[in-house]
């Protein structure tokens, strides 16, 4: 058993009889995201429950292909603030997957806040916070698509893994360890990728449809970004980029369009620790990426409102890009790159 025994009892007694139940991920859902939500929703719909997979905005289009997505709620749409509402509020039970805080959710999180279901975190993110009746919390694991498999094996209901929920396992396990690339990458994620190719997941099918499958746009893009916008500071140990809104504009980006460009700059030796600042209506987006015990987790909270992994993590400024830039670059003095 990889988690508490308590805890699992409790889940399956909660399990034990039909519920209502929603399931949420956070904003700008990502291959983790989507994948660990749709598959745990396939699983618990063949325990006879009525789930709705809640999603903060949409998705990114690379993701589109997987299947479920065509029936995820969005918040942020039109019409999704009254039905996702009416949803939350009729539910019996609410799971909260791959997020930690209710910031993640933005305005949908006073929503969930305010909720009277039970609540059941789902996640590997560091420092969680304490908004959910149990929570499954463990920053060992590469994925919460992961965790959700291992959890489903010690309810002892890896028969019912079909290989639908395979496939959404999978994409949420590959996605966030770079395809078994990263240092995340342990022997139980191993163990769970067999498991799942096992139940029918094609790891080819799924690197191909998430890789490659892209619109010319995007890798004039990349090549734009990396000629012309790519900047190197701290003896070449640190690179960063910052886009545009005109830029993104030129180049027709949809989203998920840049998803990926952040890693690229550490194709150059040296390099410890990357950025990719991006220019929204409202304020900056940031994704951070760091090599070894470079820790932008501790960055990102400290300086940009943000927080994730050790070695990935994300943030946001609203100030200019400019004056976004000045601020990073002041701060990178706290930064330790040699580790």
């Amino acid at each position: 058993m990889k988690f508490s025994p308590v805890h699992i009892a409790q889940l399956k007694e909660i399990l034990s009889l039909p519920k209502s139940v929603v399931i949420v991920s956070h904003r700008n859902p990502d291959g983790d995201a989507l994948g660990s939500s749709l598959g745990f929703k396939f699983f618990l719909e063949k325990l006879g429950h009525e789930v709705s997979f809640i999603s903060p905005n949409a998705f990114t289009a690379n993701l589109k292909w997987m299947k479920g997505t065509d029936g995820i709620m969005v918040y942020e749409n039109a019409m999704g603030k009254k039905i996702c509402e009416a949803k939350i509020k009729s539910a019996n039970l609410i799971f909260c997957l791959d997020f930690n805080a209710l910031t993640r959710l933005e305005n949908l999180g006073e929503v969930i806040k305010e909720a009277t279901a039970y609540k059941v975190m789902i996640d590997h993110h560091q420092q969680p916070e304490s908004f959910a009746d149990i929570a499954f919390s463990d920053t060992g694991y590469c994925a919460t698509a992961e965790m959700v498999y291992d959890i489903i094996a010690d309810l002892g209901q890896t028969d019912l893994i079909d290989e639908q929920i395979a496939e959404c396992l999978y994409v949420g396990l590959a996605t966030d360890n770079g395809f078994f690339q990263f240092n995340n990458t342990t022997p139980n994620a191993h163990m769970v990728a067999a498991g799942l190719i096992a139940k029918g997941a094609k790891p080819d099918y799924v690197s191909e449809k998430v890789n490659n499958v892209f619109r010319e746009s995007r890798l004039r893009f990349f090549g734009y970004c990396l000629n012309e916008k790519l900047k190197l500071v701290k003896d070449n140990q640190v690179a960063y980029m910052l886009i545009t809104q005109a830029e993104i504009k030129k180049f027709n980006l949809q989203g998920g369009d840049s998803e990926g460009l952040v890693n690229y700059p550490f194709k150059i030796e040296g390099v410890k620790m990357c950025a990719y600042f991006s220019e929204e209506p409202d304020k900056i987006k940031i994704s951070f990426r760091s090599r070894g015990g470079v820790d932008v987790n501790t960055f990102a909270r400290s300086f940009f409102e943000g927080g994730g992994h050790r070695n990935a993590a994300g943030g946001m400024s609203k100030a200019s890009l400019d004056n976004t830039e000045k601020k990073f670059l002041e701060s990178l003095e706290s930064i330790d790159l040699t580790k």
